[in-house]
Parts: structure tokens; sequence; C-alpha cells
């Protein structure tokens, strides 16, 4: 008669048993997780996580054009400092159309990406895409050229205006003051084409009257349109002394011209400081360029972003020196 009473008793300590383990089995589970969370996560990486998630936060590129070769070193600046800081970057190629660029930008902003940083095709025609982006709420850096809509939060770059300076002075001193010009204009509209150009009168055509602009053309930052325009160049003016470039590209495809053509009395200067032109200038074939320093000013933009994401506050501009290059400190800056 007492045996179903035992029974009973066992069964009740057997369920009071496994109630126990369990709880300490998920206590300790539970413990582990956060112990393995805590140790997997870097700062850097936990830093690039949106709050609550695992998920990265993801940055929007709309970059000018990748067929230049300054543009491709810039991508690849922030590519480096996207994997260091675990982030995604979406880099979308505007091929210098800003109609092109427009249309990216909508597809970036419909994918709600945590930040844009814009590379600008257009000072005035890639201004819509900032709006776009803020009227989403996302934060926007744009980096190396600007737009004429200030509504972005942070340009990271360099004062375009001041390599057109650096360039007429160093004209100014190769040409002793005297001299026949052509300049090689940038994308017509694009914000270094104004300001590189504004810079360029100011420190040589107004300040030397000896100094004259013979002509002008777009070569639209292309090496090969440079060439060819370059080649009508110095069947027209003979006269002609130098070849201000607005980009080392250009620079570089009227070196080649002048070369061909075995014109060693015309100057040619250039500005970016990209690998080719810095060691033309070592030769002693390229007058001088003028160094931005892209891939600092990449890294920065990336940087800049992932603060502005976490609520950082910044400076409008952030802005990076250039360096005039000539054969006197041209080993300076070779391979870096």
């Amino acid at each position: 008669m007492r045996r179903p009473h035992h029974n009973l008793f066992k069964a009740s300590l057997l369920v009071l048993l496994l109630a126990l383990i369990v709880g300490c089995s998920s206590k300790n589970g539970n413990n582990a997780g956060s112990t393995n969370n805590g140790d997997a996560a870097s700062p850097v990486a936990a830093a690039a996580t949106k709050s609550g998630s695992s998920e990265k936060y993801k940055i929007g590129v709309a970059a000018q054009g990748l067929s230049h070769e300054f543009i491709k070193a810039l991508i690849e600046s922030m590519q480096s400092k996207a994997d260091e800081l675990a982030v995604e970057l979406v880099v979308m190629d505007s091929q210098d159309k800003i109609e092109t660029q427009l249309s990216q930008v909508d597809t970036l902003v419909a994918q709600k990406v945590d930040a844009l940083i814009l590379n600008s095709v257009d000072f005035v025609g890639s201004g819509p895409a900032v709006d776009k982006a803020k009227e989403a709420g996302i934060p926007v850096v744009e980096v190396i050229t600007f737009t004429k809509n200030e509504n972005y939060d942070v340009f990271v770059g360099t004062d375009p205006k001041q390599s057109g300076i650096m360039m007429g002075e160093f004209l100014a001193k190769a040409l002793n003051g005297k001299g026949n010009v052509a300049l090689l204009q940038g994308q017509i509209g694009h914000s270094a084409e104004i300001t590189r150009g504004a810079g360029l009168k100011e420190s040589l055509f107004d300040k030397y009257s000896d100094v004259k602009l013979v002509t002008e053309q777009t070569a639209n930052w292309n090496r090969d349109e440079a060439l060819r325009i370059t080649e009508d160049w110095l069947q027209r003016f003979p006269e002609l002394n130098a070849i201000a470039a607005q980009n080392d590209e250009m620079a570089m495809g009227a070196l080649q011209a002048v070369e061909a053509a075995g014109r060693k009395d015309v100057i040619v200067a250039g500005i970016d400081g990209i690998p080719d032109a810095l060691n033309a200038v070592k030769d002693g074939r390229l007058g001088s360029t003028i160094l931005d320093n892209v891939t600092a000013e990449g890294k920065r933009a990336v940087e800049v972003a992932v603060g502005l994401i976490k609520g950082e506050k910044f400076d409008k501009k952030e802005l990076v020196d250039y360096v005039p290059i000539d054969k006197s400190n041209v080993d300076q800056y070779l391979g870096k």
C-alpha cells in the first residue's frame, strides 16, 4: 500500500532535479554567450555595427569616374579604411555623367545606405544628389570635389584654387615672367575646373602682363583627348612656350604630344601627383605637378562618414594641403 506514494516521491524528486539542471544550463549558456560576444567584437568592429544589431554600416559612394587613375586611387584608399573599420562600401561609377550620378544616388538612397560619400561630377549639376540624401536622413560627405549646394555635412579635400595658384607660380618662374601658355581644362562645370582655373588666372595671367593665354580647351580630364588637342595646338601655335593642364592625366597626354613633336622648348605642368607624373618630373620630362594627397583624403572621408552615422560633430570643411612638386623635391614623394 505504500509503494505508490514511494513512486510518486521519486517522480517528484526527478522532476525537481531536471528543473535544476535545465536552469543551470540555461544560466551558464547565457553567460557564455555574453562573454564570447564581448571577446569576438573588437572595439573597431563594434563601432562599425548598427546599434543593437550585428549588421555592418553600409556607406554608398558615388564616384566621379573610375577611368581616372586619381579617382581609382581615391576609391582604393576608401576601401582600405572601410576594411579597417569593418564597414561596407557600395561604390558607383558615375562615368563623368551628371545624369548617371543622380540616378546612382537615387539607387543608394533606395538601398537605405547609412551615409553617402559624394565625389561630385559637376559643381551645380550634382547638387540635387545632396538634397535627395539629406531628405532621406542620410548624412553626406563630399570628397575631393564639392557642389555649389552646401547642404552636405562635411567636405573632405583640398582648396583646389590653391593648386592653380601653385601651378601659376611655377610657370611664372619657369618662363621668367614672359611667354605664351595654353590651358587644358578639366570637365567644364566641375568644381576643380572652375577653381583651379581661377587660381591660375590670379597667380599667372593677372599678375604677369607678358604671359599670354593663347588658347584653352577642355580635354575632360582625359589623357587621350589631351594628346589630340596638343597635337593640334603645336601646329597652330608654333610660338607656344608652356602648357598648363588642370590634372596630370591631361598633362601626360600633352607631354606625349610635345615629345613626339620634338618640342623640348615647351614646358608642361600638371596637378594631382599621380605616379606617372612624379616619375616624369624625376626624369626631367614634366616641369611640375601639384601633389593632392588622395590617400589621406579617401581614408578621412570614410572616417568622417562613420562618425556622422554615430552622431559625431565635425567642421564643415576638412582641408588637406597641396604640395608643389618639381625636380628639387620629387624624390621625397616617389612611391608614396
